[in-house]
C-alpha cells in the first residue's frame, strides 16, 4: 500500500523542498542559480525568461539571490494538463541570467539526483534512525539522493501523473522537506524532475531510514521525461534534441519491420 503525505484528506502538495539534510550555518547554495523562489515556494529557470514549477505552486514574482526579483508577463502562464506542472514567463529587463537545460533522457536505478529548493530542513535524530525537521525555509539548499523508480501517482486532491520516486535508504541521503514546491531534481547539471511530494509505502513513518523493499519512505518528483508534448508545445528547450526521438523512433521501426521479417 502506498500512502502519500496527506492534509485534511487531500494530498499535500509538498510546498516541498530538497533541504535535508541541512546545517544551521546553510547559506544560499551557488552552484544551482538557476533555482528561485515564486513567494513561500520554488521554480527553475529553464530558458532566458522561462520558469518551471509546479502547478500547484502557480506562476508569481521570482527571485534570484544576487541578481534581483523579476515579475511575470502578463498572459504568459501555461498550466500542463496532464501533470503537476506550470511554465511563465517573466520580464527580465534585458538582464541575462542563469538557466539551467532539462533533460529528458531515461533515468536509471541508483542515478544519483541533487534536489534543490528553499524549504525547511532538518539533521538525523539522536537515534540515527532518520531525520528531524528543525531547520527553516527561505535558503536555497541542496542535497544528493537516488532515483530508484517512476510510479503513477494518483491520489484524492492531486494533479495524477509520472513521477520519479527516491527512497530514503541512509543517512546523507537527500529527501524533500515542507517549505516549497517546485524546486529541481538535478542528474549531472540537468534538470529532470520537479519537486513535488513525500509519502510513505507499505508500513513506514515519515523520514526514517529504510533497506527495506516494501517499507520506506519516499521524496516524489514530477518527471519531465514523461511530459515532453508540454515541453515540446511551449517551445522549451531539452535533450535530447526532438530529432533525436525521431531517430530513436525511426530504429525501432526497423527493428521491428526486421523481426517480423525474421
Amino acid at each position: 500500500m502506498r500512502l502519500l503525505t496527506v492534509l485534511g484528506g487531500v494530498l499535500l502538495p509538498l510546498s516541498v523542498l530538497a533541504v535535508v539534510p541541512g546545517t544551521s550555518s546553510d547559506t544560499n547554495t551557488s552552484d544551482f542559480q538557476s533555482v528561485g523562489r515564486i513567494g513561500g515556494a520554488s521554480g527553475v529557470l529553464v530558458g532566458a525568461d522561462l520558469v518551471l514549477t509546479a502547478k500547484h505552486v502557480g506562476s508569481g514574482a521570482f527571485t534570484l539571490p544576487g541578481y534581483g526579483t523579476f515579475n511575470v508577463i502578463a498572459n504568459s502562464t501555461v498550466n500542463d494538463p496532464n501533470a503537476d506542472l506550470t511554465l511563465f514567463r517573466i520580464d527580465t529587463g534585458g538582464m541575462s541570467l542563469p538557466y539551467t537545460t532539462i533533460d529528458v533522457s531515461a533515468m536509471n536505478f541508483g542515478d544519483a539526483v541533487t534536489m534543490v529548493g528553499y524549504g525547511s530542513s532538518g539533521m538525523t535524530n539522536g537515534a540515527g534512525t532518520g531525520y528531524d525537521i528543525n531547520l527553516s525555509s527561505g535558503i536555497r539548499r541542496k542535497a544528493v539522493g537516488n532515483y530508484e523508480f517512476t510510479d503513477y501517482i494518483d491520489e484524492p486532491g492531486y494533479q495524477a501523473g509520472y513521477s520519479l520516486i527516491a527512497p530514503l535508504r541512509h543517512d546523507g541521503q537527500a529527501a524533500l522537506a515542507g517549505g516549497d514546491s517546485g524546486g529541481g531534481w538535478f542528474r549531472n547539471g540537468y534538470l529532470v524532475g520537479t519537486n513535488a511530494f513525500i509519502g510513505t509505502y507499505g508500513n513506514w513513518s515519515n523520514y526514517i531510514f529504510s533497506t527495506s523493499n516494501t517499507d520506506f519512505f519516499v521524496s516524489g518528483a514530477i518527471s519531465l521525461s514523461d511530459n515532453v508534448q508540454f515541453l515540446r508545445d511551449n517551445n522549451v528547450t531539452f535533450v535530447p534534441e526532438p530529432a533525436s526521438f525521431a531517430v530513436m523512433a525511426l530504429g525501432l521501426a526497423g527493428l521491428a519491420i526486421r523481426r517480423k521479417r525474421a
